[in-house]
């Protein structure tokens, strides 16, 4: 289909900076990709805007986030974003350490582990996978390659939590640059129970209490909060290995969007960790236009800060569309094109209560 590209607003120098972003078009249907874990093709993102996006800054720290009233909070806008180095920002380590599996597992899993307890108050992290992106957007990407022949694919790729984009043999993964929520409330169900044995094996007691309520006919949108069921919530954790000049992440926040904006889609997911090369689909979501989106970023985006995006949240079901989720995607920004590639670490975990 044709693509048309609208350029909602002028941008001076006392307004926030125009980017590229890419809905689906009015009326459209997208199909599903057959490449695991990629969306449908740009084709199907049609509708390209220029639109502004609003800074975040100045970061607080953590210890300062709650008292940061007029930030973005998790709670109502379905993202935060905080100043917030790692181990690696001292010596010995340096921007490459956050591409070794082992110093990941060792250093990174437990500070990130101890920041998302902080922020959110739960009581378990359970870190599920990493995902590396170093390259420039190709329709098709290293993603597609992820555990895709299992009598050949390494324990990072296979084991808990997952490593994507690791693979030597193919590279890290291109910026994804279509608009989009990873899970619907239904595709945030179904990763607990398909994506690996060791995520379902964690969140036994929150997929237990989802089938007894299931069993007896109740919604679970409507009845899981307050039914005495744990509280869980899936969110990715992005940041960049260097400072961003190209590609920078951008999101809408919650309350901004509406159910009529949303178009549920299938994605391919492998079905890691049982030796077999089977897959699953899990619904994710993309967007149609609307004037009340409001995109937020943080301009040149440095490795100490970081981007803490919900994807899910069964307290917010009820209250927000989209599960309490939020949309994002890369945005491409006039006159960066010829910048090295974006470098980006994204950590996806599950939060229980």
């Amino acid at each position: 289909m044709s693509t048309t590209v609208t350029q909602t607003s002028k941008a001076s120098s006392a307004e926030p900076v125009l980017g590229k972003l890419r809905y689906v078009a009015a009326g459209h249907v997208p199909e599903t990709s057959p490449h695991n874990f990629h969306l449908p093709a740009l084709t199907h993102f049609s509708d390209e805007r220029f639109l502004p996006l609003h800074s975040i800054r100045p970061l607080p720290e953590i210890s300062e986030l709650p008292q940061c009233t007029g930030h973005a909070q998790l709670e109502t806008h379905g993202f935060t974003a905080i100043h917030h180095p790692t181990p690696f920002h001292r010596s010995p380590y340096n921007s490459q350490s956050f591409k070794d599996p082992q110093l990941l597992r060792q250093h990174l899993i437990p500070t990130t582990t101890e920041m998302m307890k902080q922020i959110t108050g739960c009581k378990t992290v359970v870190t599920e996978s990493f995902l590396l992106r170093t390259s420039t957007w190709t329709e098709k990407d290293s993603l597609a390659t992820h555990g895709e022949e299992v009598a050949e694919a390494s324990e990072l790729e296979t084991g808990f939590p997952q490593f994507i984009g690791f693979n030597p043999k193919y590279g890290g993964a291109s910026p994804a640059s279509k608009i989009h929520l990873d899970f619907s409330p239904n595709g945030a169900r179904t990763h607990i129970r398909e994506f690996h044995p060791d995520l379902a094996k964690a969140a036994a007691d929150i997929i237990q209490h989802e089938e007894l309520l299931l069993k007896h006919g109740k919604d679970l949108r409507e009845c899981y909060k307050g039914s005495g069921g744990p509280r869980w919530a899936l969110y990715s954790i992005w940041r960049p290995l260097k400072t961003v000049a190209r590609d920078p992440l951008a999101v809408i926040g919650q309350g901004s969007f509406g159910k009529e904006d949303c178009v549920p889609v299938d994605i391919y997911f492998p079905s890691l960790g049982r030796g077999t090369n089977e897959r699953h689909l899990c619904e994710s979501l993309v967007v149609r236009y609307s004037d009340k989106h409001k995109w937020h970023w943080i301009d040149k985006q440095t490795s100490e800060e970081v981007l803490i995006l919900r994807f899910f949240d069964s307290d917010a079901e009820g209250e927000f569309v989209a599960g309490g989720g939020s949309f994002h995607s890369s945005v491409e920004l006039p006159g960066t094109e010829n910048e090295a590639s974006r470098e980006s670490l994204e950590i996806r975990c599950l939060c229980i209560w």
